[in-house]
């Protein structure tokens, strides 16, 4: 009965139909379609559109102008080849459009849905709405357009329709599919090799070159769109231009300038890092650092407003291109004249950004002027990014090599140090060892001078006490003395013979030498030297006179002095003058040792 249903509906379709033009097609790969009809809808199901004749398509109508949120297409397509074949139609809307042919091998209507705003399908062109059209004969398809955003936008265009055929489409997707793989595998590849090199050296300028390798990778997947088969599409904001060509702002356009950021930074940080510009380049080392952190603000403000407010891509496309190319021309810059000032490693490094550099410049003016939507067509930024992995992996085995140098240099130094530094701890130890012996000598110098102060503290008191004894030994005998002249002069008849015995050795004892040997030994034992140093210095002295300036030396009084010498007091004090007066000694000292006398 379906079958019989579906029969008559197609006798009957030439004739309802007569008046639409039929598109033949060529063999061209690719055509626009210019022959079609539009219906705005109104609610109508499919069977309605096959079944009601009073539904009127109107050739070349605009959509938009009856504000419906849906509107149907009507093509009527020749396919001139003897067989059938598989093709892909887009139209310049691509929201959510539902396309709809007759299967002949099943003789059922097929309906092919694929938009922007359609459930996650896994695809990766979200524009193309895949069909197959019976040779040698009329096929008619119907797409039925979601046309939501020209109600919101209050605008209207006609559509343009695009047919491809599919095996056209399949090489370029093999194009596609085999330049994504590719240079993510050699910048994977790369990616490991710099990621070892980083662990074993801890580089910054490794991890920086590995950042822009990162964002490379995030930039190539968002460009070629296969985050569409990764993940479920997310529209952020959208809008259609006067021609009808729709633009999206959605979760592959974000990837792709959160990819461009990290290609971004991670070059300018590489370039500040392998010139060290911070301490060679510092006024290109400010422009770098002033540059990227603008092109930073921008983007993220950029994006801010695409997300969240309203659509910009179109509008700032051109001065956000023009901001990449003025930091591109800043790192150049930079590194010309780091070229010119002799930096190490400057030569190649400006050759490796020669290369990528040109890319990127090409790729910016493709989008800029040629196309925005087509990212599909283009491998420059494959070109770009390879070529960037690459001369620049070149430039980091000439920096390794050169760091490997350094580091041998170090490691020289470094085993130097290390030799200067054993040769400074032996020299520490030799001086320590020396300061122990030192302070020993001190401390052996210490005890040897206070056994010298004991020793000479003893000798001063035998020296003071044989004194004493000497001076009561002579003031006792000079007292006896003088008592037995006492008593010979009271009893001056009775004059015993035992007395002036007596007598006789007591003025004999008071001039006995023994007591001045005695005195003399303690005392050089004091005064070491004392002697031999005045006799050379006044070798006139007679021993008397050496006998008294010691007793003066010693300062002994007068009193003292005279009881030792058995004179009276008046004579020291004569002997004395002259004495002095001999070794011309300063009167000061007479005055001085006249005080002592006093006492």
């Amino acid at each position: 009965m379906n079958k019989i249903f579906v029969f008559l509906i197609i006798l009957i379709l030439p004739v309802a139909s007569f008046a639409q033009p039929v598109y033949t097609l060529t063999d061209s790969s690719i055509a626009t379609i210019n022959q079609y009809a539009v219906l705005p809808d109104r609610g109508y199901t499919f069977e309605k559109i096959l079944s009601d004749t009073a539904l009127n398509f109107v050739d070349h109508h605009s959509i938009g102008k009856e504000k419906a949120t849906y509107y149907w297409l009507k093509i009527r397509i020749k396919n001139p080849s003897f067989y059938a074949d598989s093709y892909n139609i887009s139209l310049n809307l691509y929201q959510n459009n539902v396309l709809y042919y007759f299967n002949e091998n099943t003789q059922k209507w097929v309906a092919y849905q694929n938009g922007i705003l359609t459930p996650y399908s896994g695809k990766r062109n979200l524009n193309e709405l895949a069909c197959i059209l019976q040779g040698r004969t009329e096929n008619i398809i119907y797409i039925k357009v979601f046309a939501g955003i020209l109600r919101d936008l209050n605008q209207s265009f006609q559509p343009v329709v695009k047919i491809e055929k599919s095996d056209h489409t399949y090489k370029k997707e093999q194009i596609i599919w085999l330049s994504w793989i590719t240079s993510l595998t050699v910048l994977f590849l790369f990616f490991l090799n710099n990621l070892y090199i980083y662990i074993s050296i801890r580089d910054k300028t490794v991890l920086y070159y590995l950042i822009a390798q990162l964002g490379g990778m995030f930039y190539i997947t968002a460009y070629k769109r296969f985050y569409y088969i990764l993940l479920p599409n997310t529209v952020f904001t959208s809008a259609v231009t006067p021609q009808g060509t729709l633009h999206s702002f959605d979760l592959s356009r974000l990837l792709m300038h959160g990819g461009i950021l990290l290609v971004m930074y991670g070059i300018v940080r590489l370039t500040q890092s392998f010139l060290n510009t911070k301490k060679k380049l510092p006024v290109m080392d400010l422009a770098l650092r002033i540059g990227l952190n603008v092109y930073v603000s921008v983007t993220i403000v950029l994006v801010f407003f695409n997300i969240f407010v309203v659509y910009l891509e179109d509008y700032t496309l051109l001065y956000h291109n023009i901001l990449a190319l003025l930091l591109i021309a800043i790192l150049l810059c930079t590194c010309v004249i780091g070229y010119l000032r002799k930096l190490p490693a400057a030569a190649p490094f400006l050759v490796a950004n020669f290369l990528p550099f040109v890319f990127m410049l090409c790729t910016t003016i493709y989008h800029v002027f040629i196309t925005y939507n087509d990212t599909s067509a283009s491998l420059m930024p494959d070109f770009s990014i390879i070529s960037q992995a690459l001369v620049f992996s070149i430039a980091l085995v000439t920096r390794t090599k050169s760091i490997q140098k350094e580091l041998k240099v170090k490691e020289m130094e470094a085993r130097q140090l290390e030799f200067d530094l054993k040769e400074i701890g032996l020299r520490q130890r030799l001086i320590e060892l020396e300061n122990q012996k030192i302070n020993a000598d001190i401390i052996n110098e210490k005890i040897r001078n206070e056994l010298l102060e004991e020793r000479l503290e003893i000798n001063q008191r035998e020296l003071a006490s044989t004194t004493l004894y000497m001076v009561q030994k002579n003031e006792l005998l000079a007292s006896l003395k003088t008592q037995i002249q006492e008593l010979n002069k009271l009893y001056p008849d009775s004059k015993h013979q035992g007395l002036k015995s007596i007598e006789s050795i007591l003025q004999s004892n008071l001039y006995l030498d023994g007591d001045w040997k005695k005195f003399k030994l303690h005392f050089e034992q004091v005064h070491p030297h004392f002697f031999e140093n005045l006799l050379a210095k006044y070798p006139s002295l007679t021993k008397n006179e050496i006998r008294l300036y010691a007793y003066f030396h010693i300062n002994l009084s007068t009193k003292e002095i005279a009881a030792l010498l058995n004179i009276d007091p008046a004579s020291v004090r004569r002997a004395k003058t002259r004495l002095y007066k001999k070794m011309s000694i300063v009167e000061e000292n007479d005055l001085q040792d006249d005080n002592h006398s006093n006492k």
